[in-house]
């Protein structure tokens, strides 16, 4: 018994035939349908994609200590450059205001001098160590006279002249008192507009037009100076920031016509212009940045959203469509397969786009010719293929549906 099962055994496994030579290529045809490449001019464009942002985007903070009295404008509300979006109590900036306007007051009182630019001549010190400086004068003069006539001693002379030196000094000392009170009034009149400019701050306005995007603090808050206290976003522009490959570097310029979609706007485009292209590549991506400007007057679109967009290079250019299963990529090389006379004939492609079950390649590909749609993974060029005939061949546009 064990005898004949190992001769049932030994017959069975030699009877399978060989295996297909050619390491492991198929022995016999590929059986594969085909459809007609069509030929198509497509406007070139580069596609790019990431967030929006607004235009602008400012955080603005407290630039003084001071209780919240009020929330002028709260998120989501439209604001124009200038209006308040929060206020700050101002009882006690307005006392040290007021403290800061009298101490100005009285320092230029002392100066005896109203507003404006100061003579220190006018001082009162300065014109009464003047007067005693002509006064000293006056008397040093007779006193020589007096001296000539034999009238007046040698001593007499030398007090007036002491005289005369310590008018001078006292001249000098009045001047440099004016000169500090001057100082001073300038000190004051800059503490006093300091002052003024603080109360004026107790109340924070927009730099831009655009929407508040975050309210930061809360009424009755005490805040204190640097701390944010509302976000600002311009909405309208819209800026788009995306990656171009570097192989359109010499192509891509500021201006060029920008159309952007996004799933927030379901079947809409929003046309604007590239405003802005980076003058280096990335050594790693092997990309440049740039920016795009989107105009959305009617605020369909909002920051923060995922949007796509395609950069107008100008030029058309003539392509083909083919069933995306159509396109093989094997080790970064793209190629499809042409059906010649019972062959497969590869041709070596580039994807331009893609677009719905089609992908648009550009290359060794001509109008009509029967490009292979099923099977490919199987193919090689040259491989002998057998077209299925059990339906007709379709467009490329239908024979990916």
């Amino acid at each position: 018994m064990k005898r004949l099962l190992f001769l049932v055994l030994l017959f069975g496994c030699g009877g399978g035939g060989e295996a297909p030579k050619g390491g492991g290529k198929p022995s016999g045809p590929v059986v594969v349908r085909t459809a007609p490449a069509r030929t198509e001019e497509m406007a070139q464009v580069v596609e790019i994609s990431g967030t929006l942002a607004g235009a602008e985007e400012v955080t603005l903070a407290a630039e003084v200590e001071a209780p919240v009295e009020a929330i002028v404008a709260d998120m989501g509300d439209r604001v124009k450059a200038g209006d308040p979006l929060v206020k700050l109590d101002v009882e006690d900036l307005k006392l040290r205001a007021d403290q800061a306007d009298a101490e100005h007051r009285q320092a230029r009182a002392r100066l005896g001098a109203a507003p404006g630019r100061f003579d220190p001549e006018a001082y009162a010190g300065v014109r009464r160590a003047r007067a005693d400086l002509d006064e000293a004068k006056r008397n040093l003069a007779r006193g020589e006279e007096l001296m000539r006539r034999d009238v007046s001693s040698a001593a007499e002379l030398d007090a007036l002249r002491t005289r005369v030196a310590t008018a001078e000094a006292a001249l000098q000392s009045a001047l440099e008192e004016a000169r500090g009170a001057v100082a001073t009034v300038d000190a004051r009149r800059a503490a006093a507009e300091m002052a003024k400019k603080r109360l004026r701050d107790a109340v924070i306005r927009s730099p831009i037009e655009g929407a508040v995007s975050k309210r930061l603090v809360a009424p009755g808050e005490f805040v204190r100076v640097g701390q944010a206290v509302a976000r600002v976003v311009v909405t309208d522009p819209l800026k788009l920031t995306g990656e171009v490959p570097e192989r359109y570097a010499g192509v891509v310029r500021p201006g060029a016509v920008v159309r952007a979609t996004s799933d927030a706007l379901p079947g809409k485009t929003l046309e604007g212009t590239l405003t802005r292209v980076a003058p280096d590549v990335n050594a790693t991506s092997r990309t440049f940045s740039v920016e795009a400007r989107i105009p959305d007057p009617e605020g369909r679109l909002k920051p923060g959203l995922f949007a796509r967009a395609e950069i107008a290079l100008g030029a058309a250019e003539q392509v083909f469509a083919v069933p995306e299963p159509a396109v093989v990529n094997v080790a970064g090389v793209v190629k499809v397969f042409v059906e010649q006379g019972g062959r497969a004939s590869e041709r070596k492609v580039r994807v331009v786009r893609k677009r719905g079950g089609d992908a648009l390649v550009s290359g060794p590909v001509q109008a009509g010719e029967p490009v292979i749609i099923t099977g490919v993974a199987r193919l090689f060029d040259g491989a002998e293929v057998q077209v299925d005939t059990g339906a007709p061949a379709a467009p490329a546009s239908e024979a990916a549906k």
